[in-house]
């Protein structure tokens, strides 16, 4: 699966950002997120946002998830906030 977010504009996403983005999202919509213009702060955001999509669509593999257009580094806080998740979960 990718995940791919559209039209939010080019600013820092925080945790609070990352939350109203999960809850807005219907159910039966998996999130496409790209991250390629998004400046990471810190990997809290990262958990926040696995916590989110795991709460939201617990049947993921959150193994599978890959983020589009994304370098090493991204890829990286990305799947540590997953694995965060899913021990959480």
């Amino acid at each position: 699966m990718t995940i791919h977010m559209k039209d939010f504009g080019k600013f820092l996403i925080t945790r609070q950002a990352a939350k109203n983005l999960l809850g807005s999202l219907a159910i039966h919509e998996i999130p496409v997120l790209d991250f390629s213009w998004v400046q990471v702060a810190n990997h809290p955001f990262m958990d926040e946002l696995g916590k989110g999509i795991v709460a939201q669509f617990p049947s993921v593999n959150l193994q599978s998830v890959k983020v589009a257009n994304s370098n090493p580094y991204i890829d990286n806080c990305v799947a540590a906030g997953f694995a965060t998740a899913s021990k959480a979960a």
